[in-house]
């Protein structure tokens, strides 16, 4: 139990203990603690309805007792500074104890007693200067029956400073997150939030030198419940003192400065705490020890130092809290990529062409070019063909303003029309089919002329993303023709489309996936595109493709044992197949 005793009279807080504050009705359950001048205690807070005078809502609060010339005082000032900033809790009520009618009379018996309103506002006249104006309410008392005061503990003197707040849920506190089994975004995501905070108030000139987890609201935003751990800039601390998230040369220094390196420590003691579940020593032995994990280990280790000119201002490390992050959510991409290309049985030169490209953007965003080309024309031609598509393909600078789907389909186009362009101007007698897949992250876009033909292969099935622009193609569709016969069909070589045809396309000349409704789709971990010439799929069906290459092999046998079918089954004609494999570590 606790009693804070006045100048003039004794303000008993206690459990159970029923009073008025500002129109609320408010039930102390049980003290908190006390950390400096200020006691904590769990109370209900009652509100009620202005004309029917009933209980209109009942919710767990925060009581704060304290001097009026210290840290409550100091949260008066920053919330002031601060106006209605999204990361600070309202503040219900902010009085000295003359404005409080206090009983010993239990909330049940309190409940019984018809209310009217007899409280009005009025300001209360600080003989400081150096105080913030609070509103508060003279109180009356509602019967004039007296209820002995119950001393319930320590003592302190002098006037003192009421504030009143809602508590947050006990479950969704930062001290509950720190007791829980959380990942590294999570912890970052909180990290980074709480240090826009300490940034936003430093740039204010007040800096938090401690903070209390149990009075900080987590979730999608950060709510700062308790703010009497923040200081002036520039202030001189009067004597030292120890906290759990209290820079150590705070404890040391009686005359300690306060600037915004104080609160880069108490973040380093937060992210420490989150990832070792345990506060970190503040003897600051250099065999402080901190998890090997990449980038956080570093902003860690420099939080902490216990020389403060060595700590990272708070902007600088909101930026790397902010990309380590970032780093987290971005998945960790890599492609696997194998390719084979045989000239067959029959053929005397190959005039498939296929190429790979990787490439990365400043965000780490990998970007993979996977390319096959079919060349028609007879010997030198169809080479010829091929490979002009191909390079054309691979040697184009990539735009560093590939920022969304549409850009990207676009460019592609752009990247067959040049080809086109290319093939007509210097084949005479000849043409290919050309075609692109394009993955930037996990986006997928393709470009598409001609028979080669590119497969999806995603849990053991199989999808045609590309049309086959063929005379035994439009026949299937229009129903002359059915699946089985075109493998006999005179016309199966017959191409409807091609490069080197026409010296420019007409629009929709070129197939992209806008045939799914979207210029790109999604990818998944696992999923393989696989790019092949008909010298390919004419011999290997997609059944057994998609077996061979779900039978826990690795792409390359999946693509070498590809081509020993071919071969096996007589190999008319030149054949090309291009595996590439998404492989993604979500790990940090």
């Amino acid at each position: 139990m606790t009693t804070l005793l006045t100048e003039s009279a004794s303000l008993s807080v206690q459990e159970n203990i029923c009073c008025y504050i500002a129109n609320f009705r408010i039930e102390i359950l049980s003290h908190l603690g006390q950390f400096a001048d200020i006691h904590y205690f769990q109370a209900t807070i009652y509100s009620y309805e202005t004309e029917t005078d009933e209980v209109n809502s009942e919710k767990l609060g925060l009581l704060r007792v304290g001097s009026t010339d210290g840290g409550l005082n100091r949260e008066l000032q920053l919330r002031q500074a601060l106006g209605n900033y999204k990361m600070v809790a309202e503040l219900l009520a902010a009085v000295t104890e003359d404005s409080v009618y206090v009983s010993a009379k239990k909330i049940e018996e309190e409940a019984s007693v018809s209310r009217s309103d007899p409280y009005e506002n009025r300001v209360d006249e600080f003989s400081d200067d150096n105080l913030v104006p609070i509103i508060e309410t003279e109180s009356e008392y509602l019967e004039e029956e007296f209820y002995e005061e119950i001393e319930i503990g320590s003592e302190v003197t002098g006037r003192k400073l009421i504030l009143l707040s809602y508590l947050p849920n006990p479950e969704e506190t930062l001290e509950a997150c720190l007791t829980q089994d959380n990942c590294l975004e999570q912890i970052l995501f909180l990290s980074s939030q709480i240090c826009q905070f300490f940034r936003y108030t430093s740039q204010q000139s007040w800096c938090f030198i401690q903070i209390f987890p149990q009075f900080i609201q987590t979730g999608s935003l950060v709510k700062f419940f308790d703010l009497t751990g923040a200081y002036s800039v520039g202030d001189r601390l009067s004597s030292g003192f120890i906290g759990n998230y209290c820079a150590p040369e705070i404890a040391y220094d009686s005359n300690c400065t306060i600037d915004e390196l104080k609160s880069t420590y108490t973040v380093g003691s937060l992210l420490y705490q989150a990832i070792h579940r345990q506060l970190p020593s503040q003897s600051h032995s250099p065999s402080l020890d901190i998890k090997p994990i990449p980038l956080l280990h570093q902003i860690i280790k420099t939080c902490l130092s216990p020389l403060p000119e060595e700590r990272f201002p708070l902007s600088q490390l909101l930026n790397l809290l902010v990309k380590s992050r970032q780093s987290i959510l971005t998945p960790r991409i890599h492609w696997e990529a194998y390719a084979q290309s045989t000239v067959g049985l029959s053929r005397l030169q190959n005039e498939d062409s296929y190429g790979i490209r990787q490439h990365y953007f400043s965000n780490l965003e990998p970007l993979i070019l996977g390319i096959v080309a079919d060349g028609m024309g007879g010997m030198t031609q169809g080479d010829l063909a091929s490979n002009l598509a191909v390079q054309t393909v691979l040697d184009a600078p990539i735009p560093a303003d590939l920022m969304n789907q549409s850009q990207r389909a676009e460019w592609l186009i752009s990247l067959v029309e040049k080809a086109n362009e290319c093939v007509t101007e210097r084949v005479r007698e000849g043409g290919t089919t050309l075609s692109i897949v394009l993955a930037t992250g996990q986006d997928l876009a393709i470009a598409h002329v001609g028979d080669s033909r590119i497969y999806l292969l995603r849990k053991n099935r199989l999808c045609q993303l590309s049309e086959d622009h063929s005379m035994v193609s439009m026949l299937i569709a229009s129903g002359q023709l059915a699946y089985e016969e075109s493998h006999t069909h005179p016309d199966r070589n017959v191409l409807t489309k091609s490069l080197g045809s026409k010296p420019r396309l007409s629009e929709g000349y070129i197939q992209t996936l806008s045939r799914f409704g979207t210029v790109a789709m999604p990818l998944e971990d696992g999923d393989i595109l696989i790019l092949c010439s008909d010298g390919v799929w004419d011999l290997v069906p997609p059944n057994e493709l998609a077996e061979i290459f779900t039978c826990d092999r690795t792409i390359n046998s999946a693509v070498e044992l590809t081509i020993e079918q071919v071969l096996a089954r007589g190999a008319h004609d030149n054949a090309t197949i291009l595996a590439l494999k998404l492989c993604i570590n979500h790990s940090y």
